[in-house]
């Protein structure tokens, strides 16, 4: 058996009005482009909370002055070790920031029920259903 020693993760649902904040990036395994929600790794002794503003920020040039911890999922526990922490945003303002050199990442909005029909992989539609089932909290 094969299991990947992976990171853990963050996911971040960024609410503006009506809309969530995607992001529109080439994969391989997709061949093509995906529309996912912000996410990314941990770096090393990063905690999650900290990992998700840096990724929003890093990704979308956003900061958010309001947070929610929404809870966490395995996200393919047969074969990876990498737990997701998902994480609502809001009160979005600018705030400068550039991607990794390896993404090549536009930002975008979808409107609040073009989801999760809009979104390409399965962790951003796991962790807007989490989102979801929370929302009016």
């Amino acid at each position: 058996m094969i299991l990947i020693q992976h990171p853990e993760s963050v996911t971040i649902v960024a609410i503006e009005d009506d809309a969530v904040v995607v992001v529109i990036q080439p994969r391989p395994g997709a061949n093509g482009d995906t529309v996912e929600l912000p996410a990314g790794c941990l770096e090393d002794g990063e905690d999650p909370p900290a990992a998700a503003a840096r990724e929003l920020r890093e990704e979308c040039s956003l900061a958010a002055r309001r947070w929610r911890a929404l809870g966490s999922f395995w996200a393919a526990p047969s074969y990876s070790t990498e737990r997701v922490h998902v994480y609502e945003a809001r009160d979005l303002e600018p705030a400068p920031g550039v991607p990794d050199d390896d993404e090549f990442i536009v930002v975008a909005r979808r409107g609040i029920t073009e989801l999760p029909r809009a979104l390409s992989d399965a962790t951003s539609m796991a962790a807007f259903a989490i989102w979801s089932a929370g929302a009016h909290r």
